[in-house]
């Protein structure tokens, strides 16, 4: 897909009118065209489709609307800004629509003030916790229980899930993102794949997936198999499952910071489409989230980790935190 492909699925995107600066611009190369209509017509229609690629600088100006009727500033306020932030993100599996939604992927993610080198904790799945008494969406009030982490989710939403690991962290989630399977290969087909380089190949019958050794360009589909893979991968666990996942964030990170600096059509529509696939509570439109990636794209990094555990003594099947390595671990996030 080239440039203008992407400015057209922009338009569709869109459905409102774009600001007066880019009507204009449109106007004044439609007119030139006309002018020059007597001359080749392929070259004058080659023209404008080059004009048009150089204007895609404004693209992101306008994409960044997202779907109101009045232009928002470049310069929109991001989510407490100047301030430390928790953002919660939650990979949701919502596969099957006969049974409530699980979380398959939990991470906790501290922005610092300055916005520059966040911190990514995953939160294994296995792990044995207390969860909450929680509301359903239903209204009806489910008592604590001891039970797997990725159960809070199919209990009582984001909230329980927020309530559990508030109780179990002491910190404050600010923000929650949540993610389908379906908005996550969309997200990476938006940047136009994600670069990798694996050590070995990745072969999981189960997950669809047969990769070769060495560098190559995950699309969507690849991408969220690699992530969730279990069973033919390293020893199976959930843990050797989180480490690829970080591995791939990290990778994503990266193709999105240099799409940021050197494709902005591009990455435009990557937050387009993170807007539009992911549900975020509080709410962030477009302006914030892009207010938010232009303060980290100034030079920041992510570290990733993963809560200390151990096997449970009531089931070595399951995990339990490691209470006081996850204290110190957690106690970074209560910092600006």
């Amino acid at each position: 897909m080239d440039d203008l492909d992407l400015i057209r699925d922009l338009g569709r995107d869109l459905e409102h009118e774009p600001p007066a600066s880019f009507a204009r611009q449109r106007s004044r190369l439609l007119d030139a065209a006309r002018r020059r209509r007597r001359g080749p017509g392929r070259w004058a229609l080659l023209g404008v489709v080059a004009a048009v690629t150089a204007a895609a600088i404004l693209v992101p100006v306008t994409i960044l609307q997202g779907r109101h009727a009045r232009p928002v500033a470049t310069n929109s306020a991001e989510p407490v800004a100047g301030r430390a932030m928790n953002v919660l993100v939650i990979g949701v599996d919502r596969r099957v629509a006969a049974r409530p939604p699980r979380s398959d992927t939990l991470m906790l993610v501290h922005v610092p003030a300055d916005r520059r080198d966040l911190r990514a904790v995953s939160v294994p799945r296995d792990s044995l916790v207390r969860i909450p008494a929680c509301t359903t969406g239903g209204g009806k009030t489910v008592p604590a229980q001891l039970g797997m982490i990725n159960a809070a989710f199919s209990l009582g939403g984001a909230d329980c899930t927020v309530r559990t690991l508030e109780s179990l962290t002491g910190v404050r989630i600010d923000q929650t993102v949540m993610i389908d399977f379906d908005g996550f290969r969309k997200a990476v087909d938006a940047l136009g794949g994600v670069r990798m380089t694996l050590r070995h190949p990745v072969v999981d019958p189960a997950a669809g997936l047969r990769l070769p050794q060495g560098e190559q360009r995950l699309n969507g589909a690849q991408a969220l198999a690699y992530v969730r893979a279990r069973r033919a991968l390293g020893d199976g666990s959930d843990l050797g499952r989180i480490k690829r996942q970080q591995q791939f964030m990290a990778a994503l990170v990266r193709e999105a910071k240099e799409q940021m600096g050197g494709n902005p059509v591009r990455f435009a529509k990557f937050l387009m489409v993170v807007t539009g696939s992911f549900e975020t509570a509080p709410r962030l439109d477009a302006g914030r989230l892009q207010a938010l990636a232009r303060a980290f794209g100034k030079g920041g990094s992510v570290e990733f980790s993963t809560v200390p555990v151990h096997p449970a003594r009531s089931d070595p099947n399951r995990l339990e935190w490691d209470r006081a390595g996850a204290a110190r671990l957690f106690a970074t996030f209560k910092t600006s």
